[in-house]
């Protein structure tokens, strides 16, 4: 199979109207080599995390690099990952565009196979996913799993009443209004739960709050049983505000176990 490497000049800030004031630059050149993403794969977690069909060698690698650069067996992704996620995966400071390094190999999969077919809607994204491959798409995927990025600062100040509260919805939620607690599904420290359920502790506020408005409007719902459709249609805004701030500000302290999260196929697992 033939792949060619396109980069595309077109500009995300133009595509989603965005001002360039708002936006940090991107440090294109950041993604590791092939050699050091092959020892990160030597963890079980993250080996574990970016298993989704195919057994992750230095060709899926290589695979997943070239996708993320803009190119696809279309000949062109229409927008290279790197445009907005950068080449780290770290995503952008303005908090836009979400954090993909590390992420789970299978959600991210899966949210890409939710792009193509609908079930997740965004202009942007669903044009891109529509261009790729299976393959691709697990290749991307795993590529995004097994690299590493620093943290963005928090942008904006928050108030401690208000992370106290987010805190307190991470940890044990509102029996008051039916809310569980994020610790459930995400789990400690919102390390997420491999393969089908996202980290939250890093990610960017705007990022997580907006996906809560949408889950809450209706507008998202690609998620297992409805579950967060019907969590978040129960949070009040500043109940999102608060949760979405205050798991932005955790930060891992250590890898979630991979005894806790056992490997499942993606025609078994539960997808979120």
């Amino acid at each position: 199979m033939t792949f060619r490497t396109v980069l595309t000049t077109c500009s995300a800030l133009a595509v989603l109207g965005i001002s360039a004031g708002f936006i940090h630059a991107q440090n294109y050149e950041a993604a590791p080599g092939i050699s050091t993403m092959e020892q990160r794969l030597q963890d079980d977690v993250l080996r574990f995390n970016a298993t989704v069909n195919t057994e992750v060698d230095d060709d899926v690698l290589e695979l997943g690099r070239l996708v993320a650069m803009g190119g696809s067996e279309a000949g062109d992704s229409g927008m290279a990952c790197i445009t907005c996620h950068g080449g780290d995966g770290a995503g952008d400071g303005s908090g836009a565009f979400p954090r993909l390094a590390g992420q789970a190999g299978w959600y991210t999969y899966k949210q890409l196979k939710d792009y193509a077919s609908g079930d997740r809607q965004n202009r942007v994204m669903s044009g891109i996913a529509k261009k790729l491959t299976e393959e691709e798409m697990e290749a991307v995927a795993a590529y995004y799993a097994t690299i590493s990025a620093p943290y963005t600062p928090p942008l904006g100040d928050v108030d401690g009443m208000t992370l106290q509260w987010g805190g307190q919805l991470g940890a044990v939620g509102s029996a008051e209004r039916g809310v569980p607690a994020c610790v459930n599904c995400h789990g400690p420290s919102g390390l997420g739960n491999p393969p089908s359920v996202p980290y939250l502790a890093g990610q960017y506020a705007s990022y997580m709050a907006h996906q809560l408005q949408m889950w809450k409007e209706g507008k998202r719902d690609n998620d297992v049983n409805n579950v967060m459709s019907a969590i978040a249609k129960k949070m009040t805004s500043k109940d999102i505000e608060a949760v979405s701030a205050y798991y932005n500000r955790v930060r891992p302290t250590q890898p979630l176990p991979p005894e806790t999260s056992p490997l499942l196929e993606p025609s078994t697992a539960p997808t979120q």
